[in-house]
């Protein structure tokens, strides 16, 4: 179906598998909304979209979405240093530190008065308990990932 038959505030999923929402029309463009990221794009009235199946999400936003607690299994609230956490944690390109300077520049409301690396630590144990390993390279810097079994 072309992006200009879609219906507003309708999910679908453009022709990668990654979930986006009908915003509205704007001149000869249609306004999507990325679920996983909330980012706001325009584009063609003929882009092509198909019908949301969660069967079809590509593995990205899969990932995207568990993490930012918009997936089914985890119970973030929106605007949690946790949804802002674990992308971060599951990329594996930041230091602890590191992770905890970049919650101070996104969130400088959230954050005022807590300990952002311990938080960030925190967030490794909980996905240790759920069976996850937490991997450190030779610049610390840290990922989790799912251990096989």
């Amino acid at each position: 179906m072309y992006a200009e038959k879609a219906e507003v505030n309708q999910k679908y999923l453009n022709k990668y598998g990654t979930p986006v929402k009908m915003i509205g029309l704007k001149g000869n463009k249609v306004i999507l909304e990325v679920d996983v990221s909330g980012n706001k794009v325009e584009v063609a009235k003929d882009y092509y979209l198909k019908p949301y199946r969660d069967s079809e999400l590509n593995k990205e936003a899969k990932a995207l979405l568990k993490a930012n607690g918009n997936g089914k299994k985890n119970g973030h609230r929106e605007g949690s240093l946790s949804s802002l956490i674990d992308p971060m944690l599951l990329a594996g390109d930041h230091t602890v530190k590191e992770i905890a300077d970049q919650l101070a520049k996104k969130a400088a409301s959230l954050v005022k008065g807590k300990d952002l690396e311990a938080n960030v630590r925190a967030r490794m144990v909980t996905y240790t308990r759920k069976g996850w390993r937490v991997q450190k390279d030779d610049q610390k810097r840290v990922k989790v990932v799912q251990s096989k079994g």
